[in-house]
C-alpha cells in the first residue's frame, strides 16, 4: 500500500475524532442552553400568573381586562413563591415596579437586585395602559444545571475517548500490517537475490570447467571445483538458516563440541575471499589457543552472518575487525566495521524476524531479515546474549556473549 494512502487514512481519523468532539460539545452547550431557556421562561410565566392574580383581580387573560389593579409586592410574592416551589425553580430574585410615564422610575421593590449573581432581567407589564410594569430578576442555577450534566458530558466525554482509542488502535493496526507486508515483500524479493547468487557463481564454474578445458589444469580445476563446493556449502546454509527461523516450534539440532576459535575465523575469512571479496581489511584479534565450546554448524553460521553483513554496510573502504575476549566466566565475540552506523531507535528491533532498517523505496543493499534474528537464536541456544553497538557514522559493533566453562585456559592472554 502506498505512503499516501496511510497519510490520508489518519487525515480521516483525525477529521472523524475532531468533528466527533465537536459535535458533542455543540450538543452539550445545546442542552446546557435549553435548560437555561426553560429556566427563565418557566420563572416568567410563572411571574405573569403571580402579577394577574395580586394586582388584576377581575381580569380574566385574554377575555377581559382589568377594571382596577392594585400594586402589592407582598401579595405577588404569596402567589410568585409557591409556583416556583411547585415546579422546582425557586431560587433568589428581586422585584420592583417601575413607572414608565416617569422614565421608568422605581416606586417600588422587594429584595435588593445588586445582591443577585448572573441574574435573568425580565420585564413584564401591569396594566392595560402600559404605565407601570413589573421588572423580575432572578438568579439563574448555571451550577446546577451542570451539575445535572455532569453525567451527560462525563458519557459524552468517554464515548469520545473510546472512539478515539478504537480508531487510533486501528490506525496502528494497518500501519504494522503495512510494515508486515513491506517485511514479506522485502523477504520474497531480497531472499530471490540471495539464493541466486550462490547459483549463478556455481552455474558459471561449471560452465568454465565444461568450455574453457579447465578439467586439463589441474589447478584451476581445484579452484573452480573448490568455488562450486563454497558456492553450495553457503546455499545449504542460507536454507538450513531460512528453515531454522521460519519453522515455529522446530526443534534445534543442538551438538556442541570444543572448539578453537581463531582457525574458525580464518576459515570464514578464507571463504570470503573465495567469494571475490576483499578480505585484506579484515582484522583477526584472538588469542591462539581460546577454546569454547559449542555446536559448531550454527556457531559458524552466526559469526558468517555477522561478517556478511559487516562487509555488506561497511564503509567506502571496509575495514572489519573480529574479535575475541575473555571477560569474567564469559567470552566474547566481536564484529567490528567502519560503516554508516545504525540510528537508536532501530538497535531495539534489529534483532526481530523480517525486520530490516527502514532505507525507503531504495535497497542498496540486500538482505532477507533473518540473520540477525538467526544470530539472536543462536546465543539464546548456548545460553548467551547478543547486543548491538552503533552510531549512526561511526560503524557498529555487533557482540555476543557466550558462558565459558572450566576447561578455558585462564592463563591466555588476550
Amino acid at each position: 500500500m502506498k505512503r499516501t494512502y496511510f497519510r490520508n487514512i489518519s487525515l480521516v481519523v483525525i477529521g472523524s475524532l475532531t468533528l466527533l468532539a465537536v459535535v458533542q460539545c455543540l450538543w452539550v452547550w445545546r442542552s446546557y442552553r435549553d435548560a437555561v431557556a426553560d429556566f427563565t421562561r418557566r420563572s416568567e410565566s410563572a411571574a405573569y400568573k403571580a402579577i394577574y392574580k395580586a394586582f388584576r383581580m377581575d381580569a380574566i387573560p385574554g377575555l377581559a381586562v382589568a377594571n382596577q389593579v392594585r400594586i402589592d409586592l407582598d401579595e405577588f410574592a404569596l402567589e410568585f413563591e409557591p409556583v416556583l416551589l411547585e415546579q422546582g425553580l425557586l431560587q433568589p430574585y428581586a422585584v420592583e415596579i417601575v413607572d414608565r410615564s416617569a422614565g421608568s422610575r422605581v416606586i417600588m421593590r422587594r429584595h435588593d437586585m445588586a445582591s443577585l449573581q448572573r441574574p435573568h432581567l425580565a420585564e413584564i407589564e401591569i396594566d392595560d395602559a402600559h404605565q407601570f410594569a413589573l421588572r423580575l430578576a432572578i438568579e439563574v442555577p448555571y451550577g446546577q444545571f451542570w451539575a445535572q450534566m455532569r453525567g451527560v458530558v462525563l458519557s459524552s466525554v468517554a464515548i469520545v475517548l473510546l472512539l478515539g482509542i478504537v480508531l487510533v488502535y486501528l490506525v496502528r493496526t494497518m500501519f504494522r500490517q503495512r510494515t508486515l507486508e513491506e517485511m514479506r515483500r522485502d523477504f520474497t524479493h531480497n531472499i530471490t537475490h540471495e539464493l541466486k547468487t550462490p547459483i549463478s557463481v556455481a552455474v558459471a564454474a561449471t560452465d568454465a570447467l565444461r568450455n574453457f578445458a579447465a578439467d586439463e589444469d589441474p589447478v584451476r580445476r581445484k579452484t573452480y571445483l573448490e568455488m562450486i563446493a563454497t558456492q553450495l556449502t553457503q546455499l545449504s546454509m542460507m536454507v538450513e538458516r531460512i528453515l531454522s527461523v521460519s519453522v515455529e516450534g522446530r526443534k534445534e539440532r543442538f551438538n556442541p563440541e570444543r572448539l578453537t576459535l581463531k582457525p574458525l575465523f580464518e576459515e570464514l575469512v578464507r571463504e570470503t575471499r573465495l567469494q571475490g571479496r576483499d578480505t585484506r581489511q579484515i582484522r583477526i584479534l584472538c588469542p591462539e589457543q581460546l577454546t569454547l565450546s559449542a555446536d559448531r554448524f550454527h556457531l559458524r553460521n552466526l559469526l558468517a552472518t555477522l561478517l556478511d553483513n559487516a562487509l555488506k554496510y561497511g564503509g567506502e573502504e571496509v575495514q572489519v575487525t573480529l574479535s575475541a575476549t575473555i571477560e569474567g566466566t564469559s567470552v566474547v565475540l566481536r564484529v567490528a566495521d567502519n560503516g554508516c552506523g545504525i540510528a537508536r531507535e532501530h538497535q531495539p528491533y534489529l534483532f526481530e524476524k523480517f525486520y530490516r532498517v527502514p532505507t525507503g523505496d531504495l535497497q542498496p543493499t540486500r538482505g532477507y531479515g533473518l540473520g540477525l534474528y538467526y544470530a539472536r537464536r543462536v546465543a539464546e541456544m548456548h545460553g548467551g546474549t547478543i547486543a548491538v553497538e552503533s552510531r549512526v557514522g561511526c560503524g557498529t559493533t555487533l557482540i555476543v556473549k557466550l558462558p565459558g566453562d572450566g576447561e578455558i585456559d585462564k592463563t591466555i592472554a588476550c
